[in-house]
């Protein structure tokens, strides 16, 4: 920090020369206000703080995106990831010019273009379950011979199981992922697959989509839920900062 104790809390980057002020109020509780400080034609989206560390949770989490949203309604946006604090603006212009190539590259790719998340979730969480046991021979044996025998007896043969069956959830995942971002890829100027953030998500990805794609993504997404009705249900997020598609090297 400073001395007098203040820093500058980071929302993201943008290319502009004029001196900006935003009507959204920043991370802290104070609600400091949001300007751009800047070096030529890049400037960073900041707001005072006073602290050089923040602790994740729903409030800052939100004004940190609400921020971020609130730029993109007027720019290309790098964004930067959530806690990010420089000591005071000098920092933040010099990190601005010692990456100036690589952030006027990343914006310049960006432009007109947004990130939209897609994610599938199975229907009934017990479903690849009953497939993997249609389909895998072996470990129907390994259950009817556990189901046969008494607890006791039947150890070795319930690790080996739980090993089949947690190979086979993981092959399945992949599998199903990779058949519907196949089918979404190519409409898409790039793709992240993420991994799922819990048992019952299938698929965790992100579509970077040029402005004028969202009709034709979301035909497509759509027959991919009348194709998996039974089975999964599909949500889109979007449009959001793109966060999977940015690669900021942001020290100090």
């Amino acid at each position: 920090m400073t001395e007098n104790g203040k820093g500058n809390y980071l929302y993201c980057i943008v290319k502009t020369e004029c001196p900006l002020r935003f009507v959204c109020s920043g991370v802290n509780e104070a609600k400091e206000e949001v300007y751009t400080v800047h070096a030529g034609e890049l400037a960073a989206v900041t707001s005072r703080c006073a602290a050089d560390t923040y602790h994740f949770n729903r409030s800052t989490a939100i004004a940190h995106q609400l921020v971020i949203q609130e730029v993109m309604r007027r720019f290309t946006v790098l964004p930067v990831s959530f806690g990010v604090a420089a000591q005071g603006e000098k920092a933040i212009q010099e990190l601005l010019e010692r990456h100036r190539q690589q952030f006027l590259s990343q914006l310049t790719y960006l432009d007109n273009k947004a990130e939209y998340g897609v994610k599938a979730l199975w229907k009934d969480k017990d479903l690849p379950f009953r497939q993997i046991l249609e389909e895998r021979d072996d470990i129907r044996r390994y259950r009817d011979e556990i189901a046969r025998r008494r607890p006791s007896e039947t150890y070795e043969a319930r690790i080996q199981i739980g090993r089949l069956v947690q190979e086979a959830l993981v092959s399945k995942r992949e599998s199903e992922t990779r058949r519907i971002v196949e089918r979404l890829k190519p409409l898409a100027a790039d793709a992240r697959v993420n991994t799922p953030r819990m048992d019952q998500m299938v698929v965790n990805a992100a579509f970077l989509l040029v402005k004028g794609a969202e009709t034709a993504f979301d035909v497509a997404l759509q027959e991919l839920d009348k194709q998996y009705d039974d089975q999964m249900r599909f949500r889109l997020v979007g449009p959001s900062p793109p966060f999977n598609f940015v690669n900021m090297p942001i020290s100090w």
